[in-house]
């Protein structure tokens, strides 16, 4: 016969028993689980919620729901006073100006090709008289995220380079060589050298010499944060050349202010 309290703990003891072979595997399970994975945050979708179509059928003018510029744009700025009109071509990027951006008069005619990078001129900019070029200049953008930017100059005694730290809410300086063409043959007449800014030197040429030519090189391949090959046409001698007319516009399709569409 067996007693009772010896019956009691046999009874504990199997659903101990019991209930450890169900929390064993359990816990097993548990440990061999693996944790579901992260997902990726899911990038913002850029709404438009207006834009223009032009004649051609292309979209232009897009806002997006923020109403902020996105894509290609066209700008158009009536006659002011003096002032003739003028229109302008080129790529927002969530509101900021990106790349290059064209300017032409209401006949069509291209008075500017300008460089952007986050809102501010840098880099090669070129300037035409009646579709011609006359200039062709360099900006840099200077740092808009620090108070002040650092920008290496050349010492006109040592001809060493020295930093030079400029406070960077006038945007862009004028850095690099500014080259003045006389527009109907594209002859170099004058060459101006900023440097941060300020007219390191001026030099004027009547008629380019073979010297002129080398000087000239020289500097365009020498000159500091200026990557870009030596501007064209650096030659000597006279006339004779066909005048260029530089547009990108058909003459029998003069750009004009389009009738556009929301």
């Amino acid at each position: 016969m067996i007693h009772p309290t010896t019956k009691s703990k046999a009874s504990i003891y199997c659903k101990l028993i019991a209930l450890a072979l169900v929390i064993i595997p359990c816990s097993l399970s548990a440990q061999k689980k693996k944790p579901a994975p992260k997902q990726a945050p899911v990038a913002d979708v850029i709404k438009i919620i207006s834009y223009e179509v032009l004649e051609n059928g292309d979209t232009i003018n897009k806002l997006d729901s923020r109403h902020i510029q996105q894509g290609k744009w066209l700008l158009d700025h009536p006659a002011h006073f003096e002032e003739p009109g003028t229109m302008e071509v080129g790529d927002f990027d969530n509101g900021t100006r990106n790349g290059i951006w064209k300017t032409y008069s209401m006949q069509g005619s291209l008075e500017s090709e300008e460089n952007y990078k986050t809102g501010l001129k840098d880099g090669e900019s070129r300037y035409y008289v009646e579709g011609s070029l006359y200039c062709i200049g360099h900006y840099m953008a200077l740092n808009a995220k620090q108070m002040y930017d650092t920008v290496m100059v050349e010492d006109a005694v040592t001809n060493g380079f020295r930093p030079v730290k400029i406070k960077t809410d006038v945007g862009s300086i004028r850095h690099g060589l500014w080259t003045f063409y006389e527009p109907r043959t594209k002859q170099i007449k004058r060459l101006v050298e900023y440097q941060a800014d300020d007219v390191f030197s001026d030099k004027s040429f009547e008629t380019l010499t073979k010297t002129d030519s080398l000087y000239i090189l020289a500097k365009m391949k020498s000159f500091p944060h200026v990557t870009k090959k030596p501007d064209e046409n650096v030659w000597m001698g006279s006339g004779g050349q066909v005048r260029i007319k530089y547009t990108d516009i058909p003459d029998d399709r003069p750009v004009k202010p389009n009738v556009r569409k929301r």
